[in-house]
């Protein structure tokens, strides 16, 4: 029997299904791809909390932070970077860096030399659909500095935490980044 939690974020409802990740964690399953009713208020949401955040261009990976890094990308009128989970025949001088999640484990992520370079010398806020251990950021932050890009900000559209931890604040501080985000999704305990 499939257990679930309620989600309700930004006037909307969401039946989330509790599910093992591949460390053994259970999770509420969060997945906002083709959920464009969320993603639209998400991005708007986001496009308030990040008014005074001075930002060039955004950075996300595949594939959930992809559909939020294009809403948020369209509600701001900026372009955006993914890194990809596997090197495409389309992309120029391809480069690798590793990085890990909560959901997907230990990963490899791609990015056109021409996508790295549109990076470079530009305020870059990452995107993605959720912040939960801080594993992704931590990868997009040694990634940003081993390519000596400028990582300004992050955004989610929410912020996973223990139940008996919630302060929902809007924003959160991750070493020397400011963090973003819509709601908060507590974790089984």
């Amino acid at each position: 029997m499939i257990k679930y939690y309620t989600l309700k974020i930004l006037g909307l409802t969401r039946n989330l299904p509790i599910l093992k990740t591949p460390s053994g964690q259970f999770i509420a399953g969060f997945n906002c791809v083709g959920d464009m009713e969320l993603l639209k208020k998400a991005a708007k949401n986001l496009k308030k909390q990040l008014k005074n955040v001075d930002f060039d261009i955004i950075l996300t990976t595949e594939l959930k932070g992809l559909p939020i890094a294009q809403e948020v990308a369209r509600a701001t009128g900026k372009d955006y970077v993914c890194l990809r989970k596997e090197a495409k025949c389309y992309m120029l001088n391809p480069v690798s860096t590793s990085g890990e999640s909560i959901t997907s484990g230990k990963s490899t992520y791609y990015v056109s030399e021409p996508e790295l370079e549109s990076l470079k010398n530009k305020r870059v806020l990452f995107v993605d659909d959720v912040f939960s251990t801080g594993a992704t950021f931590d990868s997009m932050l040694a990634f940003a500095d081993k390519q000596n890009l400028n990582l300004v900000a992050g955004a989610t559209i929410l912020r996973e935490c223990k139940a008996s931890e919630q302060k929902d604040e809007k924003k959160l501080r991750f070493k020397n980044l400011d963090i973003y985000y819509c709601g908060l999704l507590p974790l089984p305990e």
